[in-house]
């Protein structure tokens, strides 16, 4: 309690997760992404084989699995639920390292959606 009340943590918070949603922001327009969401640190981006349909992959194929894998290749760790992959940085996260965690998954989402 003493960290919230000495020092910015929320104006903080506000800022990062500003900074989250315009690095997400270009993925909106990605062939295989259905959805990015966020609310505060916690966004969301949601893999489909077809956009215009919202056509899912075969849930054999794992492709969010494939982007988490990705990740732990390339020191981000990045949540897999299916084919929606999460962020859920730390508050002591900085926005180097939220760059990190989105260019890493716009890579491993890359990687996944073309095997």
């Amino acid at each position: 309690l003493r960290i919230f009340r000495d020092e910015p943590v929320l104006e903080r918070n506000r800022l990062l997760a500003a900074h989250l949603a315009r690095r997400l922001e270009p993925l909106r327009d990605h062939p295989h992404v259905a959805d990015v969401r966020q609310t505060g640190m916690i966004a969301a981006v949601e893999l489909v084989a077809d956009k215009a349909t919202r056509t899912a992959f075969p849930s054999s194929e794992r492709r969010g699995l494939r982007v988490y894998l990705h990740g732990l290749d390339h020191g981000a760790l990045l949540r897999p639920l299916g084919d929606i992959t999460y962020f859920m940085p730390p508050y002591v996260v900085s926005t180097d390292e939220i760059d990190h965690l989105v260019d890493t998954a716009i890579a491993g989402i890359e990687r996944a959606v073309s095997d």
